[in-house]
């Protein structure tokens, strides 16, 4: 009878865990908070973010020569680190399902957005003006890429 006993709690035991795995392997569903429609996030967050990568490091040649512009403070280099945050999780933010056009190439470009803006965060970290001019153009053709397949407002109108 004992072996019975046993054999009873061990199976229940086993039972429980496996429910307790499976509870704990599903996901959640989580509501999010955002009241910001896409133009929104586009000109109030990602916009603002980017000019300030965009415009840390460039090089501006005219008849007196070339001119270079790039950060010089550690204020500077914290601007543009903030951006490069912002523009990381900008790219998240353009998944959530009200502002996503697609599930397919819209998550690409979001992606694609958030993994050369955490390059130029690296580069601000490492205040490595060349990389940050690299990822400035790398985030460049990202939205760029985004905007001819999905932008509107620069597609002329019939």
């Amino acid at each position: 009878m004992r072996k019975e006993t046993t054999m009873k709690f061990k199976t229940i035991f086993v039972l429980l865990c496996i429910s307790i795995l499976n509870a704990c392997s599903q996901k959640s569903p989580h509501t999010y908070n955002s009241t910001l429609n896409l133009k929104q996030v586009m000109e109030w967050v990602i916009d603002p973010s980017a000019d300030v990568v965009w415009d840390s490091v460039k090089y501006i040649t005219t008849s007196s020569g070339t001119e270079e512009i790039s950060p010089k403070t550690d204020a500077d280099w914290e601007s543009i680190r903030n951006s490069a945050a912002t523009l990381i999780q900008a790219g998240n933010i353009l998944m959530l399902d009200h502002l996503a056009k697609d599930n397919q190439q819209w998550h690409e470009f979001a992606k694609r957005l958030s993994t050369n803006a955490e390059v130029a965060l690296k580069a601000a970290q490492n205040k490595d003006k060349d990389a940050l001019f690299d990822a400035g153009g790398n985030i460049y053709n990202a939205c760029k890429a985004c905007h001819d397949k999905y932008a509107n407002f620069d597609k002329p109108q019939n």
